[in-house]
């Protein structure tokens, strides 16, 4: 048997997406066009609504994937300008705004967390790579000097009914990653280099920071004891 019960938006060609009921949806079979015609279909059963959340979600190719996946999960409440946030490992985080922005100035602002969030990420990352290269790399400790901008008018911009043109997110991270090995342990600049490249591609704080399209500008270098 085969269901052909799924309707196209007026002005899309028309497909027929066979499917052996046998096999379940690893079957399915489209006859024309599915990549750029997907967002015109309007599924009308529930076995066309589990074929099209299969394929969005990466179809069989990436069903493993759940295994490598890192999750996190945290709680929060918020009262006027601050939140207080707990984690499912069990640590409690407050944010807070100045007072100049109608905050209280109790806690760090939600901006630092993320610069904070990328120290703490890139020391962790930066460990784990030193250790896996050959010859491994023993990092004692890291000195971070960091600084961060963006456009003001991305978040305040009026009126407050249209998508402001500037984008609120960090435009430009810059400063220094003085690293610092340990006793006697001796680091080529391009060991450093390697280092520093590994750390940031692997780094998910700093990852999804260069893919926001914020510029990155961290210099990277070996500490003297």
């Amino acid at each position: 048997p085969i269901d052909r019960d799924i309707n196209m938006r007026p002005g899309t060609l028309m497909m027929i997406i066979a499917v052996t009921k046998s096999a379940g949806l690893s079957r399915c079979v489209p006859s024309c066009r599915l990549q750029s015609s997907l967002r015109g279909l309007t599924p009308r059963t529930s076995l066309a609504s589990k074929l099209f959340s299969s394929l969005g979600s990466g179809g069989d190719d990436r069903r493993d994937d759940s295994i490598h996946r890192k999750h996190y999960k945290i709680a929060g409440t918020g009262k006027r300008s601050a939140v207080t946030i707990t984690t499912d490992t069990g640590h409690v985080l407050q944010t807070d705004v100045p007072k100049k922005m109608g905050g209280l100035d109790s806690a760090p602002q939600p901006v630092e967390h993320l610069l904070a969030a990328l120290l703490g990420c890139t020391q962790a990352t930066a460990i784990f790579v030193g250790r896996m290269m050959s010859p491994r790399m023993l990092i004692d400790k890291i000195d971070f000097d960091v600084e961060a901008h963006r456009d003001n008018r991305g978040a305040v911009e009026l009126p407050i009914d249209k998508i402001p043109e500037v984008p609120a997110r960090l435009q430009r991270v810059s400063g220094t990653v003085e690293v610092y090995f340990k006793k006697g342990h001796e680091v080529s600049q391009e060991q450093l280099n390697l280092l520093a490249e590994q750390t940031e591609a692997r780094c998910p704080v700093a990852n999804m920071m260069h893919s926001s399209g914020c510029h990155m500008d961290l210099k990277w270098k070996i500490g003297s004891q």
